[in-house]
């Protein structure tokens, strides 16, 4: 048995497959990780901008549907920025860098 495991190389094979293994869960981990990064920058691009402007609102009780719109423009070209575009791609899965 232990000839066969030898000249097989069944142990060296065992250990490079174990390594692979390893290499894809790192790999599968780092895109998981850029995708939670990159929908938790969406929602602070969109979400802080887009909440203060609603609480400024609030506070100064203003329901102007008009002010609504532009305080969601405003947050919606936030998106526009350099940051934006990086946060998107990373989203989209790419390195962000163009």
């Amino acid at each position: 048995m232990l000839a066969f495991q030898n000249q097989h190389r069944l142990p060296v094979r065992f250990t490079e497959i174990l390594a692979e293994a390893a290499d894809y869960s790192r790999l599968v981990q780092t895109q998981e990780s850029q995708q939670i990064s990159g929908a938790l920058g969406v929602l602070t691009i969109l979400g802080l901008p887009l909440g203060t402007a609603l609480s400024i609102l609030q506070v100064l009780g203003d329901d102007s549907v008009a002010h609504l719109l532009i305080a969601l423009g405003l947050s919606i070209a936030a998106l526009m920025t350099r940051y934006g575009r990086l946060v998107l791609s990373s989203l989209r899965g790419r390195d962000g860098e163009a």
